[in-house]
């Protein structure tokens, strides 16, 4: 126990000592209190120090347009009074005008942006303890050509004030300007036209719209001021979807306490004022013609008359059998020269398969007629459209000989045919070395996806090494796991397709080896 040796006087003593200390500690403190509100005083006033500076920079700037405006009545290059000068018209040539476009669209420019806050059941309070009403994003750039074409997006959980208090350029707008959420441009003068939509996410990872697309002209003024929309800034009850922050906080637009906004922006912006004379927005396009061309010279007709060839069975050498199932055998009138040369596996069946043949017939029994017709048809014409025509009317004439009258399957039987004839002629394009028709085919396959359908576009994948398909399935089983899972076609996944999916859940890449095994 310390001082336990100590006499009582000395004990009195040191009493005094610490009684003394205490007083000199709270002078000191009362100073301390004394310098940090001065120091707050002197970051305030530094404040607005620099807000009057930036309001001073932007007179001047304005000062600088209006004194070029001045130069060029001086120079009667702009003004009012008849004399000035106006744009020359174009000297007359020999040339007779074709056509004449004006395009209102061709500066307009379009960018996406997204936005996530987290950790949103405390934003409330920490927005206390900053002294404001909404947080808000980084600045954002739509159009690179205008400086002032700058945005940030402002987020106010109760529908308060709009004031983030981040930048003073994105702060010159009405005080009592309230909403949820807002897209602020910077404040500039010369006006600009804007069409903006927002999105809010879902827990499954899809952007649904927040209303309607919004386009406004935002007209020149005389002082800078900031552009403010949102979807409730008009109206008197606040909220995202109707719905209270307590509401949004329990509700399918928060997963992990986040919630992610994006909006879509086409901006066409101002690049002159109208103090400086009438201004013209649409982009002219003039063409000329200057001699009509003595000779019509016909459009191609190669693919047309290659097609015919294989239609037509003129000058075919060899007979391609489709022997698919138990329905009758298909027969196409082909040439070896033309298949030799678009496949290398159709140059080494006609070169080994049918040496010793004397009819002259190659049998295929894995592909269907529909698919194998198609992959004649594009290996003599090299047009996905022709693939797409005979997928159609193939189709067409099944269903027709199918329905027996009835349509029960509807749109859904239209669309299960035509993914099953896409998976034909990727097993086709891939057994006879097609590449160009099988990277089309699995881009047709990759818009078709669906929770139906993804474990069976999985499993071709795998087995036709259709790698972009198999990573548009594997990301598409990820965002939709609690449907697909359930079905009995995941179960039935083969085991390298379930691996491949838990490494792509887990963030590692199926093909990439783990530093361990490369040491």
């Amino acid at each position: 126990m310390a001082g336990e040796h100590l006499t009582a006087a000395e004990l009195r003593a040191r009493i005094e000592e610490q009684r003394a200390l205490r007083v000199t500690l709270k002078e000191e403190r009362s100073a301390l209190t004394r310098e940090i509100e001065e120091a707050k005083e002197r970051q305030q006033l530094r404040r607005e120090l620099e807000r009057e500076s930036q309001i001073n920079i932007w007179v001047r700037s304005g000062n600088g347009a209006k004194r070029d405006i001045r130069t060029r009545i001086d120079n009667d290059e702009a003004g009012d009074v008849d004399g000035a000068q106006t744009e020359k018209k174009p000297t007359r040539t020999s040339c007779t005008l074709a056509k004449t476009t004006v395009s209102y669209a061709s500066a307009v420019v379009k960018r996406e942006y997204v936005w996530e806050v987290q950790g949103l059941s405390w934003l409330e309070q920490q927005l206390t303890q900053e002294g404001r009403e909404c947080t808000s994003s980084d600045i954002f750039e739509v159009d690179p050509s205008d400086d002032c074409s700058t945005y940030l997006l402002a987020f106010s959980p109760r529908g308060g004030s709009l004031k983030h208090k981040t930048d003073d350029r994105f702060e010159m707008f009405d005080d009592d300007l309230c909403g949820t959420l807002a897209l602020i441009r910077t404040a500039d003068n010369y006006g600009t036209k804007i069409c903006y939509r927002f999105f809010v996410r879902d827990a499954s990872g899809e952007f649904h719209p927040l209303g309607e697309a919004t386009r406004v002209a935002v007209p020149a003024r005389d002082e800078a001021s900031c552009f403010v929309g949102g979807p409730d800034l008009e109206t008197e009850s606040k909220g995202l979807f109707g719905l209270s922050f307590d509401e949004l906080l329990g509700s399918e637009w928060v997963k992990d306490d986040s919630i992610c906004f994006k909006v879509c922006i086409e901006e066409a912006a101002m690049k002159d004022h109208p103090s400086q004379g009438q201004v013209f927005v649409g982009k002219m396009d003039v063409v000329y013609e200057r001699k009509p061309p003595s000779v019509e010279v016909p459009p191609p007709t190669l693919k047309a008359e290659l097609l015919s060839l294989l239609t037509e069975g003129r000058h075919s050498d060899v007979t391609i059998e489709a022997a698919y199932g138990e329905a009758a055998p298909v027969t196409f009138s082909a040439h070896t020269n033309i298949l030799s040369q678009r496949s290398d596996v159709f140059a080494a069946a006609f070169a080994h398969e049918m040496r010793e043949s004397t009819t002259r017939t190659l049998t295929v029994t894995d592909v269907p007629p529909p698919a194998l017709k198609a992959l004649l048809h594009f290996l003599y014409t090299d047009d996905f459209d022709e693939v797409q025509k005979v997928l159609r009317e193939e189709g067409s004439s099944e269903g027709s000989s199918s329905s027996g009258g009835a349509s029960s399957s509807g749109a859904s039987g239209a669309a299960e045919q035509s993914i099953a004839q896409l998976q034909a002629v990727l097993a086709a394009a891939h057994k006879y070395g097609v590449l160009r028709l099988l990277r089309w085919a699995e881009g047709q396959l990759c818009d078709k996806l669906s929770c139906e359908m993804a474990c069976s576009l999985l499993s071709l994948a795998h087995v036709y090494g259709a790698t972009e398909l198999e990573r548009n399935c594997l990301a598409f089983m990820k965002a939709n796991m609690a449907q697909v899972v359930k079905r009995a076609d995941f179960a039935a996944l083969a085991p390298e397709a379930l691996v491949k999916f838990h490494m792509h859940c887990a963030g590692v890449e199926p093909g990439r080896k783990r530093k361990r095994d490369e040491e």
